[in-house]
């Protein structure tokens, strides 16, 4: 097989490359600022008043980068940095020429949609020009962090700022242990510094980064002056209490059901250490996830999966490594257990369900990550999900249990080889082993690239997998199934300038499956796509910058060859001088295809029809106290009269409204309707086993509320309210033919009408009483209805979800950070 041989080669150019350190790009024209060692560390109050400051050589030649790409900046700043043997620190001064209009915006940590003036320093220990670390702060004293190669990076910190009469000023203190550096005498760091003053929308750098260009971290100056630091041992330990109390309904055999209370609590700790200066092992052991947002939950009326973020810390945070082609979704890990929905059906006479955990209980988990100094990121991730049980009991208080998900090991490999010029190679392989002889257990392997040219204007990538699913025969291990299936993809593109622009062709067989520890993908099909776009960067009359794209598809079925999609759309962004922001685009499929999906059944397929839908909308100035967006979108099909049902359009209208009370109080609000009078899919299998598709009206309202009161930037409370509902009201029904056309069944008279709504409601209280340590009060509303009567009144059908079966819990949870390096130091003080 072509796609084996691609995998074998790639693995050997990975076997015989030689790591190397990245050359950095225009060395001698790079900005320097050099940082002086202290011996007496400075307070970290935002007053920026002490001797050891001075000294400090300054940073004071900033560009504007936005609005007007290079012009002179409107106000002056200052950046000081010094160093000792445990942090680095940095003293930022934003001169202001009106104090009292800097805006200063209260809210959470790593909120980075706050209405405030802000500054970054910006790290790449490595120099390496590929990754960074994000340090910032608000004028509100907000903290947020981040690193270019992992988003969800949070460490622990410590920062202050102040408003004064001449602008405002910040402080950092940032310890060795919360970055990686190589362990050297001399440190040469890349380095870039920035400002953002709100009210004028301006955005200053101390290093331009062109816009357009799609290496930007080439263009960064260098940090020189540190020498003779040592990296750390980085041991932290962040242990938890939490204790729960919960009023949730449990569900007899008849349908009825009874509310029962409960109590629990919860012990565990979360451990990070550091083998060496380059990697990093992080454990969570007995986690405990009750408190994470709840899932904005969908009806699901199509045949691929709805994919929900993942908003488990030890899942989000460090995982960017192992996101390749798609083969890693951590919500695999824990998920609904396989079983979870047929527990009811188990149900025997005078039965009724005591307990059916809606997750498969996670025991533990490990990753470990870490890039050499040649380059090379590696990174192994483990976790063990134990047996999940159901528990039945019957009317004599007899209990039995159901094995609703065996005990699962999760396992994951990465390595990432960076190369010059931004390119890099990787392989990365993932593997699921379930316990007892007849579950199945899957392995999938995959390799890819991408390589730039010297000017990192082009770029050709590519990948490729082979997953391999494994089914047992009968109890002997020996005797199983092995199905293999694979995928690869290729493309060349132009990456910088105004115009860009590229091609793609990526295909799968109809065996391929990622699904076990990785995401959900249609397969056996192949397609190919061209991309154009256009950016404009710099003001034209009314327009501040604007962007256009026009993307093409052609797809095939991989097995037969024939046409899934030949479709074409057209989006573009454009913002004014005004900063009103105004978006709209359009799409059309001008021939019929062949749908080998929505039928449910392999080698059925239905034929589509030829459609168009189009979309506009506007956002107002978010520096605004009210702010409002906007969007509206049509479609239909082309011809009025398709199959023996009569073609409307279907429309959607979207509001979202914003009001910053102030600087602590906020107020949001999300509208979304959509009605679609006449939608055709998949409905139900006939006694027969014919496929019986429905011409459906489908209307949904979505309202979410939510508002925040921060008390101070440590200190917060937010009421998060979401009521989601659809109706389905089948109108017609038809039988699929072998053909792909479908014809009227009036014979087939089976209600598939449908109601379903989802009511949340998170009241979150939040106290950080030390850096790192977090005392937290959750309270949730969980509500869960659907049925085959459809309320026509909006109100009558909210109040009638709300009388419904419903959870109710409130939690408590205490976090609490413990750093060796603190603690070290803490007891060698005199």
């Amino acid at each position: 097989m072509k796609e084996i041989h691609l995998i074998v080669v790639l693995l050997l150019i990975i076997s015989n490359t030689h790591g190397q350190s990245v050359p950095t790009p225009l060395e001698d024209s790079l900005k320097t600022l050099k940082a002086i060692r202290i011996t007496s560390a400075p307070k970290i109050d935002g007053l920026l008043d002490e001797e050891v400051w001075k000294n400090a050589e300054a940073a004071s030649d900033f560009i504007q980068n936005s609005p007007i790409e290079g012009a002179k900046p409107s106000q002056r700043t200052e950046i000081k940095i010094i160093y000792d043997n445990y942090a680095i620190y940095v003293g930022a001064t934003m001169y202001d020429s009106a104090p009292d209009s800097i805006l200063h915006e209260l809210g959470n940590r790593d909120d980075n949609g706050l209405n405030a003036d802000n500054f970054r320093f910006v790290i790449d220990p490595y120099n390496t020009r590929q990754d960074g670390y994000v340090f910032g702060v608000f004028a509100s004293g907000v903290q947020f962090d981040g690193r270019f190669s992992d988003e969800t990076y949070n460490a622990v910190w410590q920062s202050s700022v102040k408003i004064t009469d001449k602008g405002w000023t910040a402080e950092l203190k940032i310890p060795y242990s919360a970055i990686r550096f190589p362990n050297t005498k001399e440190q040469k760091w890349g380095l870039e510094l920035t400002r953002n003053i709100q009210r004028k929308n301006e955005f200053v750098q101390w290093a331009l980064t062109p816009a357009g260009k799609a290496n930007f971290m080439k263009y960064w100056g260098t940090l020189l002056g540190i020498s003779d630091i040592e990296p750390p041992l980085r041991l932290s330990l962040t242990p938890y209490l939490s204790s729960y109390f919960e009023k949730a309904p449990g569900y007899n055999a008849d349908g009825t059901y009874n509310y029962a209370n409960s109590f629990s609590y919860n012990g565990g700790a979360d451990i990070k250490y550091g083998l060496d200066e380059r990697f990093t092992l992080d454990m969570t052991l007995l986690p405990d996830f009750g408190q994470v947002q709840s899932d904005n939950k969908v009806k699901n009326l199509s045949y691929r999966e709805i994919n929900y973020e993942d908003n488990r810390p030890f899942f989000k945070e460090g995982t960017d490594l192992f996101n390749k082609d798609g083969l890693f979704y951590s919500r695999r890990i824990g998920k609904t257990p396989t079983l979870f929905y047929s527990v009811e059906d188990s149900l025997q006479t005078e039965e009724k369900v005591e307990k059916n955990p809606s997750q498969a209980k996670l025991l533990n988990a490990t990753k470990l990550s870490g890039r050499t100094n040649k380059g090379m990121g590696i990174g192994v991730f483990n976790a063990i999900t134990g047996n999940t049980y159901a528990e039945i009991k019957d009317s004599m208080g007899n209990t039995r249990r159901i094995l609703t998900e065996p005990l699962t090991n999760y396992n994951s490999f990465v390595f990432d080889q960076q190369l010059k010029n931004s390119s890099n190679i990787f392989l990365i392989n993932t593997n699921v082993m379930r316990n007892g002889s007849n579950d199945r257990d899957a392995n999938v392997t995959g390799t890819g690239f991408m390589f730039q040219n010297k000017k990192n204007t082009w770029a050709i990538f590519g990948s490729s997998d082979l997953s391999q699913v494994f089914t047992h025969n009968d109890s002997l291990p020996e005797n199983f199934n092995n199905q293999m299936g694979f995928f690869y993809g290729a493309g060349i593109s132009k990456i910088s300038g105004k115009w860009q622009y590229g091609i793609y062709r990526e295909a799968m067989n109809s065996t391929f499956d990622r699904t076990d520890m990785g995401y959900y993908a249609t397969v056996d099909y192949s397609s190919t796509s061209l991309n154009f776009a256009y950016f404009q960067f710099k003001p034209w009359k009314s327009v501040l910058r604007s962007q256009q794209h026009l993307n093409i598809n052609y797809g095939d079925n991989y097995t037969t060859k024939k046409r899934t999609d030949l479709s074409a759309n057209l989006n573009s962004n454009i913002l004014f001088k005004n900063y009103i922001g105004i978006f709209y685009g359009g799409g059309v499929s001008p021939v019929s295809s062949y749908d080998y999906y929505e039928p449910r059944v392999p080698g059925r397929y239905l034929r589509t029809y030829e459609y168009y839908y189009a979309y506009c909308g506007f956002n107002t100035d978010n520096r605004k106290k009210f702010t409002l967006g906007i969007n509206l979108n049509t479609s239909n099909w082309f011809k009025s009269n398709i199959q023996h049902f009569s073609a409307k359009p279907g429309y959607t209208i979207g509001l979202n409204p914003r009001f910053r009370a102030s600087d602590k109080l906020s107020f949001h609000y999300s509208f979304n309707y959509s009605l679609d009078p006449f939608n055709v899919g998949f409905a139900n299998f006939d006694t027969t086993n014919n496929i019986i598709f429905g011409g459906r009206r489908l209307i949904t309202y979505e309202n979410t509320f939510t508002t925040k009161y921060i008390f101070k930037n440590d200190l917060s409370l937010s009421i998060n309210a979401r009521h989601y509902w659809i109706t389905g009201d089948y109108k017609k029904y038809y039988t699929l033919l072998d053909n792909g056309l479908l014809e009227p069944n009036p014979n087939y008279t089976v209600n598939n009408n449908f109601s379903y709504n989802v009511f949340n409601i998170d009241a979150v209280f939040s106290w950080q009483f030390s850096p790192g340590s977090v005392f937290s009060v959750v309270y949730k509303n969980a509500i869960e209805k659907g049925d085959q009567i459809i309320l026509r009144n909006f109100s009558h059908n909210l109040d009638n979800t709300l009388q419904s079966p419903q959870t109710n819990s409130i939690s408590l949870k205490v976090l609490y950070y413990l750093d060796y390096q603190q603690m070290k130091r803490k007891r060698t003080k005199p």
